[in-house]
């Protein structure tokens, strides 16, 4: 079929920045040296670079070569094929080997041993120039972060970047699932957030399915915090708050007792779990520690830094102490306060509550209505798009799920902050006084181990103990 020819086009990102090189006038050119009434199959590699051969139309060029599908193969010019000057040479010498004649817009081959050494140096030339372009563009990209500007990075999860503006801007879906992760971190792991989003359908930046990975990698990311690296960290520019810093502190803090908590799922109703520290060394102490004996496991609080120390640091000095003990004497210590009347005093000199937290609370119910009212008008066109014949059925179901996906975030969203409303509403209404008050209505009555973890919770209750066992219970603390 040699009056068939094929038109080969091609430009990188890099060189669109760089040069805006189109595509449209590389074919336009191209077919002018056609001949006449001379049929033109056309492929193009859009954004891809020309240092590798791994490009899908460039394989179907040399696939149709092979198969005998043209006879000529026009390109603008030899960095189309490659920017690869070893590359150049093997690649156009499998296609003259398969019968093919290549040719170029503005540069002139021929098989002599002149003009093989001439397409050899302009293969050269390419390399060389493509490898220029790379550096001008990465200088460039380090000015511009150096400058706190936007400069090409990594993509993080719960924003876009405005082409027109330059600047980052917050993707809704997305950003739903950020603040959800948030605020699920204080009470579950990363393998039991990710079990969520996936159980309810949600899915990840790329349609695929969470991973623990992937959530603890948006737990840690201080770039909710509204300021984004930029070239590894050379400037920063901001972003839209995702994340207040309490909130982002609170669950590093929860992360990291987590991660140096003993192994092994708890099997005792630890009183004190995240309320005591070791006055050695500032770590807080966790439960787990068993010993077994005859009537069954005795269990201990411990601090981790004696049974695993950092790599830097030393062991600590602190004992392990028996949790039964230990509960019952903070228990004590407790109540001793109550009905001391200097240390009430002391704990409702200010609300236990705190009103800025109710008014944060209620802002985050506003922003969820107004994403459900976004939700009902986008549900709405894509019906109107469907009833007129825009879309397809099978258009319409994915809209549907993927409209379906963000609602249930929502619900979740709105489940986890009505939560936190009727915790806070309590305290920040009666102050430290009215709950001190509710504690002692209910003592007779304080013997599950959940009640009491609420109590000493509504109370700001914190605990530290010395190796000498000298115990210090505080009330009134707020919650971290």
């Amino acid at each position: 079929m040699g009056e068939v020819a094929a038109i080969y086009a091609r430009v990188s990102t890099d060189e669109q920045a760089e040069h805006g090189t189109s595509l449209d006038e590389q074919v336009r050119l191209c077919r002018q040296r056609l001949q006449p009434g001379q049929e033109a199959r056309v492929f193009i590699d859009a954004g891809l670079s020309g240092t590798t051969l791994e490009r899908p139309q460039l394989q179907a060029v040399v696939d149709g070569a092979r198969r005998g599908m043209f006879g000529r193969l026009i390109a603008y010019d030899p960095d189309r094929l490659s920017r690869n000057a070893a590359h150049l040479l093997l690649l156009v010498d499998e296609l003259r080997a398969a019968g093919i004649v290549v040719e170029f817009v503005n540069f002139t081959t021929d098989l002599s041993p002149d003009g093989r050494l001439l397409f050899t140096v302009r293969g050269a030339i390419s390399e060389f120039e493509a490898h220029r372009i790379k550096q001008r563009l990465y200088s460039g990209k380090q000015a511009r972060a150096r400058a706190n500007q936007v400069s090409a990075g990594t993509c993080i999860y719960g924003y876009r970047l405005d082409r027109v503006t330059k600047q980052w801007e917050l993707e809704p879906r997305e950003a739903q699932v950020v603040r959800l992760l948030f605020e699920w971190a204080a009470e579950a792991g990363t393998w039991e957030l990710a079990r969520r989003l996936n159980a309810d359908e949600v899915p990840a930046r790329f349609g695929g399915r969470w991973s623990p990975s992937s959530v603890a990698g948006i737990l840690r990311n201080p770039t909710y915090l509204g300021r984004m690296p930029q070239m590894g960290g050379l400037g920063s520019v901001p972003v839209p708050v995702l994340v207040n810093p309490e909130q982002f502190e609170r669950v590093q803090a929860a992360r990291t007792a987590r991660l140096t908590r003993p192994t092994g799922r708890p099997t005792h109703p630890y009183l004190l779990t995240g309320r005591l520290r070791c006055a050695a060394c500032g770590r807080s102490m966790c439960g787990g520690y068993g010993r077994p004996t005859r009537s069954g496991v005795t269990t201990y609080y411990g601090c981790p830094a004696r049974a695993k120390p950092a790599p830097d640091g030393e062991r600590c000095g602190n004992r392990y102490w028996r949790s039964d003990l230990m509960d019952a004497q903070v228990w004590r210590h407790v109540f001793a306060c109550v009905g001391d009347a200097e240390a009430m005093r002391a704990v409702c000199a200010e609300p236990v509550g705190d009103v800025r937290r109710m008014e944060d609370l209620d802002s985050q119910l506003r922003a969820i209505e107004r994403d459900r009212g976004r939700l009902r008008r986008e549900w709405e066109r894509v019906l109107g798009a469907f009833r007129r014949g825009l879309i397809a059925e099978r258009d319409l179901e994915a809209q549907q799920r993927e409209l379906g996906a963000e609602a249930r975030v929502l619900d979740q969203r709105q489940e986890a902050v009505d939560a936190q409303c009727r915790a806070a509403a309590p305290q920040a209404e009666g102050g430290g006084e009215a709950v001190l008050r509710r504690m002692l209505a209910d003592a007779p009555r304080l013997e599950g181990a959940q009640v009491r973890r609420d109590v000493l919770a509504a109370l700001g209750v914190r605990a530290s103990v010395s190796p000498s066992g000298e115990i210090e219970v505080r009330l009134g603390v707020p919650e971290s």
